[in-house]
């Protein structure tokens, strides 16, 4: 909204719907892991790798996510990346999944922040609603699978 004075026209900024607020941060910190993601190994996954290739590459991801804990004031639980049910095979290929929970500065729940990593892809990771689900079998990455 736009309110008019004697010479100038200042902008009145009405506050964002919680919703789409939280709905915003969620894309914001989905993007800055995927960035960091990238980064850490080095952007597309090689193509050739296999199951066990995926597990030390998602071991690593872990290192170097203090600036952005620090940066967008953030808890990750457990640690990013988190859980895992270990690699998997689907469509004549592989896959892991990792989830944690991710907590604002005042503790609140962000959502569950879930990376996705293929062979041949670049690494993908999206922050779903708090309430998302992480199954209970799944263990820490740094378990032997």
């Amino acid at each position: 909204m736009h309110v008019k004075s004697a010479r100038r026209t200042h902008l009145i900024r009405e506050p964002m719907d919680p919703a789409l607020n939280l709905e915003a941060r969620r894309l914001f910190v989905s993007a800055a892991l995927t960035t960091h993601a990238a980064r850490s190994l080095g952007g597309r996954l090689p193509a050739d790798g296999e199951a066990r290739d995926l597990l030390v590459l998602a071991r690593r991801l872990g290192a170097g996510t203090t600036p952005i804990r620090q940066r967008y004031r953030l808890r990750f639980e457990p640690p990013y990346p988190g859980l895992t049910a270990g690699p998997e095979a689907v469509g004549g290929g592989s896959r892991i999944v990792l989830a944690c929970r991710a907590f604002d500065h005042e503790q609140r729940p962000l959502g569950v922040a879930f990376t996705t990593l293929i062979p041949g892809r670049l690494p993908q990771v999206s922050v779903a609603p708090a309430g998302a689900g992480i199954p209970e079998n799944w263990r820490p990455v740094a378990d032997e699978f």
